[in-house]
């Protein structure tokens, strides 16, 4: 561990002045998905000004070409060589936008230390705490040898095409903070999670009604309904010995869990919107999934389900896609790191001595949530996710009037700073 004067000394350079104003300048720039150029160049300016290099990536859409390019920047603070590679990644995008809010979403309010507007703490908070971090490390003049990026990233919304793309680029490092609201606590544990559709379809009926139209139709809704009530209720925890294949996460209890998120039908008395016939429908669903699942395992699941549904009912024909789409950005492992891994480690350090307190370690409240964090895990880049923000103020979540506290970026920023030193020094 770093002796306590450094850290001592980085705290003292944590300027919450600077990190209050770069937060209500990135508040005041909207950047929706795909929409996040303005907000791109704004920091890819700033972090020039900061002194590290900056390299500008293009981001294509993942699916829709028809959709102007994005772009994000990537700074880089060059250590002299040898060391790790530390990746502080968020997003530039915000949350669900949605209307309702009390103040003026984009003003970057400021009032009885509450950050106010959209994306305060999902995730324009996080940029802001990894910019006030590095900015400390680089006037401490304290030497890294390894590197460190800074990686401000699109579409988080859209499963973290943002940082796909940066794989895809040959970007990487050897470990990641994923700067991610979890109220500072660090998650250690994340859940996966992975998209399904079913589709099932039925025989002719329409008014014949003899016994062999009868014994071959089976309303393609109904199907639906049974493979719901089969699954079990959506949000409940799938207990073990069930359809579900998995072993119990001490740090996730109630995972995994079935969502279920659409069911789409149309039908010749009403206008199509879709392309299914009327004797067809689809179910979209999502498994929150826990460490030691796995895509194939998850399907084999569902498929053995659908197998015994088919055998009660002959008449029942389904069609399993899992995921979704070749592009289908949802699809994310789950995130198992020890507590004494040094990446837990070193930000538990950090944190320690900018709050004050011990922080929580765990699934805690980042259960049930995924982040661009489980997407560098799964690519072999070691990830936690921690950042400032709590939706536990909200009645539901996502909210209008998305707020954050200026300490809880300033603590943030502290622990990241000394976790920077721990790990890159």
């Amino acid at each position: 561990m770093a002796i306590k004067s450094t850290a001592e000394q980085l705290l003292a350079l944590i300027d919450s002045d600077r990190i209050l104003a770069l937060e209500q300048s990135l508040i005041r720039i909207p950047s929706s998905h795909f929409q996040e150029q303005a907000i791109a160049d704004y920091l890819a300016d700033y972090m020039s000004e900061l002194g590290l290099d900056v390299e500008m990536m293009t981001v294509p859409h993942p699916y829709d070409s028809s959709i102007p390019d994005s772009r994000q920047p990537i700074g880089k603070l060059t250590g002299k060589g040898g060391g790790q590679c530390l990746m502080l990644n968020a997003h530039m995008d915000p949350g669900v936008e949605m209307t309702g809010w009390s103040v003026d979403p984009y003003a970057g309010l400021y009032e009885d230390g509450w950050v106010w507007g959209m994306g305060s703490h999902d995730d324009k908070g996080g940029i802001a705490v990894a910019l006030g971090a590095v900015e400390a490390v680089i006037k401490s003049g304290i030497e890294l040898t390894g590197d460190v990026l800074v990686c401000p990233v699109v579409a988080h919304k859209l499963g973290g095409a943002g940082t796909r793309a940066l794989l895809a680029h040959g970007v990487t490092a050897d470990l990641c903070i994923n700067l991610e609201h979890s109220a500072n606590t660090i998650a250690s544990v994340a859940v996966g999670m992975i998209r399904g559709k079913i589709k099932t379809t039925s025989g002719d009926l329409f008014f014949r009604y003899s016994d062999e139209a009868k014994s071959n139709y089976f309303n393609p809704i109904e199907q639906q309904a049974l493979i719901m009530q089969k699954m079990g209720p959506s949000l409940d925890a799938i207990e073990p010995g069930g359809w579900l294949s998995f072993q119990p996460h001490v740090d996730l209890p109630g995972f995994p869990k079935i969502m279920f998120d659409a069911i789409v039908k149309d039908h010749y008395y009403y206008a199509s919107r879709s392309d299914l016939t009327t004797r067809e429908c689809e179910l979209y669903f999502q498994i929150r999934t826990v460490p030691g699942m796995t895509l194939e395992s998850a399907r084999t699941d569902v498929e053995r389900l659908l197998a015994r549904i088919h055998e009660q009912y002959p008449a029942f024909q389904s069609e399993l896609t899992m995921p979704v789409f070749d592009t289908d950005g949802w699809l994310q492992d789950p995130v198992d790191l020890r507590p004494d891994d040094p990446l837990v480690k070193a930000l538990a350090y950090g944190h320690t001595l900018a709050a004050g307190t011990e922080p929580a370690i765990g699934g805690v409240l980042r259960i049930g949530n995924v982040g661009d964090g489980n997407i560098l895990h799964a690519a072999g880049i070691p990830s936690i996710q921690y950042g400032p923000g709590d939706i536990r103020l909200y009645d539901e979540w996502p909210s209008p009037d998305e707020r954050v506290l200026l300490e809880d970026l300033v603590t943030a920023a502290g622990a990241v700073s000394i976790a920077i030193t721990e790990l890159c020094a």
